[in-house]
């Protein structure tokens, strides 16, 4: 038996209507991971910018506990000097 050119339309008809909902959904699937990539995208770069933040802080924090340490230093410093001052007539 051989198929004719109607018989092979009306095959490609028939697998066209039952492939539509499967592209359509194919084609959901690729819109929303496109948006997902998206998404990843910017929390990357959202990433980048918050450990450049941390970085920054951290530097700000070691700063801080350095001049604090050597305000205590100087001050301990300080008051031997005036204790030795006090203590000479």
């Amino acid at each position: 038996m051989t198929l004719t050119n109607e018989d092979l339309q009306a095959i490609a008809t028939l697998m066209d209507s039952k492939l539509q909902p499967i592209n359509s959904r194919l084609d959901n699937v690729d819109s929303r991971l496109d948006k997902i990539e998206s998404e990843v995208s910017t929390l990357k770069a959202g990433q980048r910018e918050l450990k450049k933040e941390i970085r920054e802080l951290k530097d700000k924090v070691n700063d801080t506990y350095d001049l604090a340490l050597d305000a205590w230093g100087q001050s301990t410093e300080n008051r031997y000097w005036l204790e030795k001052k006090v203590e000479m007539p």
